[in-house]
């Protein structure tokens, strides 16, 4: 693949800074997540029992201590892994099966890219914009990337875990767009989420948001070139999500 020369003055955006979960990629958190885990156990309890569990581990996401555990718990792989670890123990899962949820959260083979993922990433790479990810999550996603043959279209990865600063604290987004070499005013934030990854106007940065979408099928990634590239605002950008792009501010698109 080759990548053409920065040519600035063709672009709006000199650099695009992506989310990770829920915007580039997508974790299969159903019951198969513990079918998965369990079959690599070697283990085969009844379906009732899978549910039974399944569903404990579920309800356990809101229960407070499982909040309180877990608030913050991005700023390093080990307060991570303890955190889920607990999270699983306290809903009843043993030992070993909360080693094989967490395994199998971790394992590259688990998260899936949205199926226009490949496409964005490669023509924003050949017509030369630097690439950033920059994610709250708990551990090393360089290998997800590499698993997908992605990897090698990405400039750098801002993660919470290793310089222990949470979205929509600025200091990922300061981090992604020195990697990339680029000031912030010149840098484009794709995401989902209107905290954390909203927060990046605050640093100067312009931010384009993503609706909430379903397990599977694109991801709505199609106006992110046209916006970086300058080939205009594309009619539907608006209709695209709940948010639009706009200048150093969000907005919210009309209804």
């Amino acid at each position: 693949m080759s990548r053409l020369p920065e040519t600035p003055q063709h672009r709006r955006f000199r650099g695009v800074l992506f989310d990770f979960d829920h915007t580039l990629f997508q974790f299969d958190d159903s019951i198969a997540w513990l079918r998965v885990a369990l079959e690599r156990l070697g283990r085969a309890p009844a379906p009732d029992d899978i549910r039974t569990l399944y569903e404990r581990i579920e309800a356990a996401r809101s229960w407070p201590e499982v909040i309180d555990e877990q608030r913050g718990c991005q700023r390093s792989p080990a307060t991570h892994h303890a955190a889920l670890i607990s999270w699983f123990r306290g809903a009843g899962a043993d030992s070993a099966v909360a080693d094989a949820l967490y395994q199998r959260l971790t394992d590259p083979a688990g998260w899936t890219p949205y199926t226009d993922v490949t496409h964005t990433l490669s023509s924003l790479y050949d017509s030369g914009v630097p690439i950033g990810i920059v994610s709250n999550v708990g551990w090393d996603i360089r290998p997800i990337f590499e698993h997908h043959d992605l990897a090698g279209l990405v400039d750098g990865f801002a993660l919470s875990c290793e310089h222990g600063s949470e979205k929509p604290e600025q200091t990922l987004f300061l981090v992604a767009c020195a990697q990339l070499g680029i000031d912030p005013c010149d840098a484009l934030m794709v995401g989902d989420d209107p905290v954390n990854d909203a927060a990046a106007v605050r640093s100067g940065l312009h931010v384009y948001l993503l609706p909430d979408q379903p397990m599977g099928g694109q991801r709505g990634l199609a106006p992110v070139y046209d916006l970086v590239c300058g080939a205009g605002q594309p009619d539907g950008l608006a209709a695209a999500g709940q948010y639009g792009w706009s200048a150093n501010r969000l907005t919210a698109a009309a209804p």
